[in-house]
């Protein structure tokens, strides 16, 4: 029952019509039953896992309470060895006999344990982290365990965040099971609209560019050049779209029923560095690892070389997290590399950057003219005197000029010039800020690592032809377009708030115009191949 069926359409209408006829007091109950419904219609053996999950955490918890710190321990630790036990056994253990049964075929001794068939329940590693969440935060004392084992149920099998997150709190979830909900006429519908917006990213942009990823994952070594390159630039964006999209339907299903789920993206591809990217993407998951692995280990309240080790522990559990492949765990390995790196060389990195715009805002509108026509007439009468410079570097030198020559009309044209200098070193750090995600991505959407490998060592080049060749100009012009479309909506929802109270604020034929042409996009632009989510497999 994907978010973006027909099938969830007819049982997410039943279920919020059902919800606000029923009183008050029965409603939990309603939606506890309407969860497991969901998760079961996957496969009914996904009911005796959760259930499992939900039993341990609600005992475990209810047993510490009062209880002296030992004891307390000693019940935490359960609950997690559990859970963890559980997750380990259904995700990880046949990644793990694997790998050591590789090691021994290396090593040229036998090694005999068979892999287990068992099935791989979805959304059990998001389910795990907030059962496990509610645990340490009732061992921490940060809340009193909580009593209705049916309310704690629904907690951790509620259906809109059961399968992709986002990883709620049971702080700020639980108590909202209590709340008397009213219909909202504003909440409904601004849900309606989140949800909307969620299936377009989904269907129109996700689904689109994974039709230009698709043969290149798998098979990237016909590809070279510019269609790697490009695959690399998208990829992260797809992911982006899938899982932010999933989250854009998921809050949106809750705010209708009455409930507030977490923010879980925030406009990231405008991140000016890495740190600042990962406070935008994935917020749960990764203010899940900050709490309850980052700071538990010392965070950076520690010697510089405990503070790398901790980085590099919490991004290679992220990736681990993700799936039970060596891609991941070299992508999470690579993003903490990336960020220790950044953190060892932000002085530099800052003194550069001053040094180089700092110092053109201080040149004079004279010296830039004249560097100008030097490096043009120079590319031109080099070109004209047959003098032997390759034509690649009377380009630079042309292009060079011309960067100089837009840079003294700017210079006499007041503040304008240091203007232009800011956006330009933000552009410059939003680029490389954006690479780095994107090349350790290779990693991620790989289906091994030598295919991750060969994506990352072979991107130079050109082959145009090829790009023409993975999809047809029509929906090639399209995706870019919409890509465009996506990163100018970020950039007016950073710098000018929320879209939706925009929208909200004009006239009715405007408002309705504007729904109209979201729906339409979706029902013609939809890609009719569209899959499940991305990170249903997490």
């Amino acid at each position: 029952m994907l978010f973006n069926s027909y099938t969830f359409a007819l049982f997410f209408t039943l279920v919020v019509g059902l919800y606000f006829v029923l009183p008050h007091r029965y409603r939990w109950m309603f939606l506890l039953a309407a969860s497991y419904f969901y998760y079961m219609y996957w496969d009914p053996r996904y009911g005796i896992l959760i259930l499992s999950t939900t039993v341990v955490v609600y005992a475990t918890a209810i047993m510490m309470n009062g209880k002296p710190v030992r004891t307390k321990k000693l019940f935490v630790a359960l609950s997690i060895l559990v859970n963890l036990g559980i997750l380990g056994i259904f995700k990880y253990f046949n990644f793990v006999n694997n790998s050591i049964k590789d090691l021994f075929t290396m090593l040229g001794a036998e090694y005999t344990v068979p892999a287990m068939s068992l099935i791989m329940p979805i959304g059990i590693s998001f389910y795990t982290f907030q059962a496990l969440s509610y645990t340490i935060d009732v061992y921490r004392g940060k809340r009193e365990p909580e009593r209705n084992f049916g309310i704690f149920a629904l907690y951790v099998s509620f259906f809109p965040v059961l399968l992709a997150g986002p990883i709620e709190r049971s702080t700020t979830l639980l108590p909202q099971f209590y709340r008397e909900v009213e219909y909202d006429y504003n909440r409904f519908t601004d849900g309606l609209k989140l949800i909307a917006w969620g299936l377009f990213q989904k269907l129109v942009i996700a689904d689109r560019i994974g039709m230009y990823m698709a043969p290149i994952h798998n098979n990237p070594e016909a590809f070279t050049g510019l269609p790697v390159l490009l695959g690399i630039y998208l990829y992260p964006i797809q992911v982006f779209c899938d899982f932010a999209g999933y989250t854009d339907v998921a809050i949106g299903t809750a705010m209708v029923l009455g409930f507030k789920l977490m923010e879980n993206f925030r406009r990231p591809f405008i991140s000016l560095s890495l740190a600042e990217m990962w406070r935008r993407w994935h917020i749960s998951l990764i203010t899940w690892f900050r709490d309850y692995v980052y700071i538990p280990m010392g965070g950076n309240r520690v010697p510089k070389w405990r503070h790398y080790i901790n980085i590099m522990v919490v991004f290679t559990l992220s990736g681990l997290w993700h799936g039970a492949q060596w891609t991941f765990v070299i992508w999470g390995s690579l993003n903490g590399l990336f960020m220790i790196i950044s953190l060892i060389t932000r002085k530099a990195r800052e003194w550069l950057r001053e040094t180089v715009f700092g110092g053109l805002g201080k040149i004079s509108a004279a010296v830039f003219f004249a560097s100008a026509a030097l490096l043009l007439a120079g590319a031109f009468l080099s070109g004209q005197a047959g003098i032997p410079a390759g034509a690649g570097v009377r380009s630079v030198a042309a292009i060079a000029g011309m960067l100089l020559l837009l840079l003294g009309v700017l210079k006499t044209r007041g503040a304008v010039l240091d203007r232009f200098l800011l956006v330009s070193k933000r552009s410059w750090m939003k680029f490389w800020t954006f690479n780095l995600f994107a090349f350790a991505g290779a990693f991620f959407g790989a289906r091994s690592v030598k295919d991750g490998w060969y994506l990352v060592t072979h991107f130079i080049g050109t082959n145009i032809r090829q790009v023409l060749m993975v999809i047809d100009l029509v929906q090639f012009t399209l995706m870019i377009l919409l890509v465009t479309m996506l990163m100018v909506i970020h950039y007016i929802q950073e710098t000018r708030g929320s879209i939706r109270e925009m929208v909200r604020a004009k006239p009715l034929w405007v408002r309705w115009t504007l729904y109209f042409l979201l729906c339409s996009s979706i029902a013609l632009l939809g890609y009719r191949g569209s899959q499940q989510f991305i990170y249903f497999r997490f």
